[in-house]
């Protein structure tokens, strides 16, 4: 294997943990999400939402068969991540509250590199 497969399969396996967690999270109403979430005003049902929407996600993006459904999940995780740092910085959240979003897109944009070196190969 090279190093960009090995790269891409360690970098996607990496993101798609970490939006487990966080669709772990959402799902289970981690009091810390539950606080947050009414703090910026959103109804908590959105957790549901985004949970399972993080699950189809990260199913989207590790299936091997289809190009376009992958970067649909890519897409997905892009508007998802950029919605909840918006949602931090605009409703007067302290920026560090939206560091783990900022790093998360920057990981996702590694993948989406990766993936296209991968491919090109």
């Amino acid at each position: 294997m090279n190093k960009i497969k090995v790269s891409f399969y360690a970098v996607s396996g990496l993101f798609s943990l970490a939006m487990a967690a966080t669709a772990m999270a959402k799902l289970t109403t981690n009091p810390a999400l539950v606080q947050s979430f009414e703090a910026m005003g959103y109804p908590l049902f959105l957790l549901t939402i985004l949970g399972v929407a993080y699950l189809i996600g990260i199913a989207a993006i590790l299936q091997p068969v289809s190009k376009t459904l992958r970067q649909w999940g890519y897409a997905g995780f892009s508007v998802a991540l950029v919605g909840a740092v918006a949602s931090h910085v605009l409703s007067g959240d302290p920026i560090a509250n939206a560091v783990p979003g900022l790093f998360l897109l920057v990981i996702l944009a590694i993948v989406v590199v990766l993936e296209r070196k991968h491919r090109n190969q």
